[in-house]
């Protein structure tokens, strides 16, 4: 298969999600989501922001799904929000989201990699959360992107899954099932839902393993310097929360702040 050929097949995959979840827990955030405090911010998040300062700012999320968290990050001051997502489905269901939460979010459907020069240089804040960057063939681009995105002296926050994961299988424990320098993707068919276990997603997914060094190693050849890293002993992924209670557990999340020149 080609990379695009992956693209195309994860873009459908994630439009069969969207009516999953639609059907589940979406139909409890219509009402929580109108609160003016309204929030998806955990400790680490809460810190990070405070940290950064989100009044009058303007941040894109890329990956942003369904957008809740951009949502909560323009109830929390900021002032321009943009949402980019391959999902026809999942943009969607983002602007009946934003538009019955009483907020302006822009959101765009698109591939990452097909994101154009209207973007560039507009942006304080570029926003990554949980799930986004295992499907992404290309880091190199990706932070190319994100560097073409952010202001001078913008920020990258990047809060995620730790990639040391991609060894393991989370239903057979910790047991190593797989290469931590693995760069062939592994491919998912009628895999349970992450929010929804008891619904099946029947399109072929297709994840890519990145190694830590990929992301870190993005930041610096694109002149995001760091200014923060952390790892944690949480799951933000909910498929690994089993491991929390392990004894010996490896890293499962991880916050990176980096800074354009």
């Amino acid at each position: 298969m080609q990379t695009n050929d992956f693209i195309q097949a994860n873009r459908k995959m994630w439009n069969e999600t969207a009516a999953i979840h639609a059907q589940g827990y979406v139909s409890t955030l219509w009402e929580r989501i109108k609160a003016p405090d309204y929030s998806t911010f955990d400790a680490v998040e809460r810190r990070i922001f405070a940290q950064i300062g989100l009044a009058d700012k303007t941040v894109i999320q890329l990956c942003c799904n369904n957008g809740r968290e951009l949502i909560a990050i323009k109830k929390a001051g900021a002032k321009r929000c943009v949402g980019i997502d391959i999902s026809d489905n999942f943009i969607a269901q983002g602007q009946q989201l934003a538009q019955y939460a009483g907020v302006e979010v822009d959101f765009v459907c698109s591939n990452v990699y097909d994101i154009g020069a209207e973007f560039d240089g507009q942006f304080d804040l570029v926003y990554i959360t949980i799930g986004a960057m295992g499907w992404l063939p290309n880091l190199d681009a990706f932070f190319g992107l994100i560097a073409r995105l952010l202001k001078p002296n913008g920020q990258l926050f990047i809060y995620e899954m730790h990639p040391i994961l991609n060894m393991f299988d989370a239903s057979k424990g910790l047991v190593v099932d797989s290469s931590y320098f693995r760069v062939e993707p592994f491919a998912d068919e009628n895999s349970p839902d992450y929010y929804e276990p008891t619904q099946h997603v029947s399109t072929t997914a297709y994840w890519f393993p990145h190694k830590l060094s990929d992301v870190i190693g993005g930041c610096l050849k694109h002149k995001l310097n760091l200014t923060h890293f952390e790892e944690y002993a949480h799951d933000l992924s909910m498929v690994f929360a089993a491991f929390e209670q392990l004894e010996k557990k490896p890293p499962l999340s991880y916050s990176l702040l980096a800074q354009k020149q």
